[in-house]
């Protein structure tokens, strides 16, 4: 009698998986703590006008069931001075690759496999062809990202109170990462310059709310102090992972408009990284969607808006409820469920939820189709279009 399959692995095979996973990981974490010249993670970016450019991104996780692909391959830019919109389903992978970019990538399960995220900060200078040198974070070593992450890169987390400490009053944290990142700050001129980037996010009565504990705000104001922390050190680029997830309607438009003056005043760019495509509209000037750990649409904000093509970024769009709609009609629900994240297969991720799906869609992962020079698409239903734009 033939054995039948149950779909579970044996002790026998999930030893084995560890045993590999634990070769991996260590290799990883090993090359992450040597001592190498700068020159092995300083290259050139392709577009002087990014500040952060993503080519082949792919961020693994080792389980013992399998390796989790939570970022498989995605490629996109940030320009100078702007906001992109990173969107899609929970699960998709939207903070594993703002993870990324601080290498905070949960470790050793969790590990940046392969390409490059190039970082601008105008410090390197040009190389002799006139491109702008800069940073590859996924060779650089552990201490020489300390250097960068908090002063050139920043995070917004979706819960404050989870990310400030309950035991420090709101200026000591303040105090700490100015005092860390700029050079000859004392003690007076921390406590001064916090002051003033609570006064920048919008906090009236900023000298008593710097001796204050975390748990005596709101969390409207919590949120002001993490936007004013992630502004102490001057970024160049500031990544809101859903920074207006745990607060209500009106503290949310409060916290987004907040976000954008910020932007204007400080000519940093953000990574604005959330589910709700109605922010997006509001806030960014070129969206990304991802789909199961790929990009499936990217284009400026009204591109994809106004001309949607994947299947997906449209399904998304319909199940957005609308406060002027006439439609009885319950709510559009994309059919189906994301596909389990281990061992994919090389088809569209989205075929088995797809309602336009075809039968070129089992024969492998659809390459990039350019719709415009702004606006690109993963999809087999648009290869006829590529002809047409040069």
């Amino acid at each position: 009698m033939k054995k039948q399959n149950s779909g579970m692995l044996s002790l026998k095979e999930s030893r084995k998986i560890s045993k590999e996973n634990f070769r991996i990981t260590k290799e990883f974490e090993k090359n992450k703590k040597r001592k190498v010249d700068a020159s092995f993670y300083t290259t050139t970016m392709h577009n002087n006008e990014n500040v952060i450019e993503f080519d082949d991104l792919h961020t693994f996780f080792f389980t013992d069931l399998g390796v989790v692909k939570s970022v498989n391959g995605i490629s996109f830019d940030i320009s100078k001075n702007s906001i992109v919109g990173l969107v899609g389903e929970s699960g998709c992978g939207k903070s594993v690759t703002s993870l990324s970019i601080m290498q905070l990538v949960q470790a050793p399960q969790g590990q940046i496999v392969s390409g490059e995220i190039r970082f601008n900060n105008d410090t390197l200078g040009l190389d002799e062809e006139g491109h702008a040198k800069c940073f590859d974070i996924v060779k650089m070593p552990t201490d020489q990202m300390y250097k960068i992450r908090g002063k050139d890169i920043t995070m917004i987390f979706q819960e404050p109170m989870t990310s400030l400490n309950p035991v420090f009053t709101v200026g000591y944290q303040l105090d700490e990462v100015i005092l860390l990142h700029q050079e000859g700050a004392t003690k007076e001129i921390a406590k001064e310059k916090s002051i003033e980037m609570l006064k920048l996010v919008g906090i009236s009565d900023a000298e008593s709310v710097y001796k204050r504990y975390p748990h005596q705000l709101s969390g409207g104001m919590r949120q002001r102090v993490m936007i004013a922390m992630a502004l102490a050190g001057n970024p160049k680029l500031i990544i809101a992972d859903e920074p207006t997830t745990a607060l209500d309607v009106t503290i949310q438009a409060q916290i987004l408009e907040l976000l954008k003056d910020v932007q204007k005043k400080t000519s940093a760019s953000i990574l604005l990284i959330t589910h709700d495509l109605g922010v997006i509209a509001e806030m960014a000037d070129y969206v990304v969607v991802m789909y199961a750990g790929r990009i499936v649409e990217k284009g400026t904000v009204l591109e994809i808006f106004e001309n949607p093509l994947h299947p997906y970024t449209i399904g998304l769009q319909k199940s957005k409820p609308l406060i002027n709609s006439d439609n009885d009609d319950p709510l559009y629900s994309i059919p189906g469920q994301v596909p389990n994240p281990i061992n994919m297969l090389n088809t569209c991720f989205f075929k088995d939820r797809c309602e336009r799906c075809i039968q070129k869609c089992e024969t492998g992962y659809p390459n990039e189709i350019k719709v415009t020079k702004t606006h690109s698409v993963f999809c087999y239903l648009y290869e006829d279009v590529k002809e047409e734009v040069k």
